[in-house]
């Protein structure tokens, strides 16, 4: 039996219902924050890739045998290239739902290839921009029925003047990976790591960037040390009016972060869901300087976490018109068409089958309503109604019953 490619599969009507409808109300929130939409190609040059890739994201793309080309591992890097010589109205606002690929091995809610939903700004090095993305992303946290999610912030700013503070010089990117490993190995480990490396500067480093207080008292502990990155953090949390959990060990793990990050989590057991920050030098790197900052959503996760708990459909059809005999079929197919103009998702017998057989399709879609169309229904102009679930079945107009399927 054939199977899918390691890390990848295949995804059945059942499932891509609840993705499409995932991605329909994202792109709706999105767009009204003025996020207008761009994509790139899947493959790009490993040149462009690598540019800013980092050590770790650069073992995870998938190469293609002339080893000039790769599968794109984010959306974030081809939009750099193309905002970096665009002349686009500055502050660009964009987003892009589209997959990704990534050479690391699957785990629960995480696989080679998969969705991100990714809002980016670029051209403003305004905390504004920080406290709009979080807020939106709070908005779809509430979308779905996630009312207390666990929103985490930081500054890269302030773990570098930490760095230069402690005297941590060529150990800082170590010391930075073994932070962002954290949800995998735990804190415990990091910490025992952490003083293998640095010896007694890890207790002072330890000391600061421990997550126990208030967000006030967090940040008065390297206030002295990062002026400016603790004022950016303020200024995004005075323009939230949610809960944001200051965590002065987040690091995020991509190399071209140079402000505040931020995580957000949904579950205990699933990890991150949403993340992102600034990253105001990567543009520089594909030839046109600009500010930007930017968050993208684990489609695949928030999938795990609502599947979980969410009735899976087996159809998004809100009626079926049957016909009593073949000879109804052409005002089956009319009735169809009116239904369809005034916007409902209609099907149609296509094989000739009798309507005992229609009734055993709509009922192993889980389609709720039944229009049938027979010699009674054509003489007297209207339709006979039939709720799938409750059994109730009434002779009404057309109109009436697109009203009633409409409200459900």
């Amino acid at each position: 039996m054939s199977s899918t490619p390691k890390g990848m599969r295949d995804i059945m009507p059942q499932d891509m219902l609840i993705r499409e409808s995932i991605k329909e109300k994202i792109t709706e929130l999105y767009r009204s924050y003025g996020y207008r939409p761009l994509d790139t190609p899947a493959l790009e040059y490993l040149e462009t890739l690598r540019k800013k890739a980092g050590e770790e994201a650069d073992k995870q793309i998938f190469v293609l045998k002339d080893e000039r080309l790769g599968l794109r591992f984010d959306l974030t890097v081809p939009l750099a290239r193309v905002a970096a010589s665009s002349d686009f109205a500055r502050p660009f606002k964009r987003y892009c739902i589209a997959p990704v690929w990534r050479k690391e091995e699957p785990q629960k809610g995480r696989f080679r290839e998969f969705w991100q939903a990714d809002i980016d700004i670029i051209g403003s090095s305004s905390m504004r921009c920080e406290a709009e993305l979080l807020t939106l992303a709070n908005e779809v946290c509430t979308a779905y029925g996630f009312d207390k999610p666990k929103i985490l912030l930081n500054n890269r700013k302030i773990l570098e003047a930490l760095a230069e503070e402690l005297e941590i010089g060529k150990e800082k990117e170590e010391v930075f990976r073994i932070l962002d490993k954290i949800d995998k190995i735990g804190r415990a480990a990091v910490e025992e790591q952490l003083e293998l490396i640095l010896g007694n500067k890890a207790s002072d480093f330890l000391s600061y960037i421990k997550t126990t207080g208030k967000n006030k008292e967090k940040l008065d502990r390297v206030r002295d040390v990062c002026t400016e990155g603790v004022e950016e953090l303020e200024q995004i949390l005075e323009l939230c009016n949610f809960d944001i959990e200051i965590d002065l060990s987040l690091v995020r793990g991509l190399g071209y972060y140079t402000g505040p990050v931020f995580e957000i989590k949904l579950s205990d057991d699933i990890g991150t869901v949403m993340a992102g920050g600034r990253y105001d030098k990567l543009l520089a790197v594909y030839g046109q300087d600009d500010p930007a900052v930017g968050i993208s959503i684990g489609i695949e996760r928030l999938i795990t976490l609502l599947a979980e708990r969410e009735e899976k459909k087996l159809s998004r059809t809100q009626v079926y018109v049957a016909c009593a005999k073949p000879d109804f079929y052409k005002d089956a197919l009319s009735t169809a068409a009116k239904l369809r103009k005034k916007g409902l998702f209609v099907e149609t017998d296509l094989k000739k089958r009798n309507l005992r057989k229609q009734f055993d399709y709509v009922n192993a879609l889980g389609i709720v309503y039944m229009i049938i169309i027979g010699q009674r229904e054509k003489e007297s102009g209207k339709v006979t109604l039939r709720n799938m679930v409750s059994g109730d079945e009434n002779l009404v107009s057309l109109a009436d019953a697109a009203k009633k399927i409409k409200e459900g």
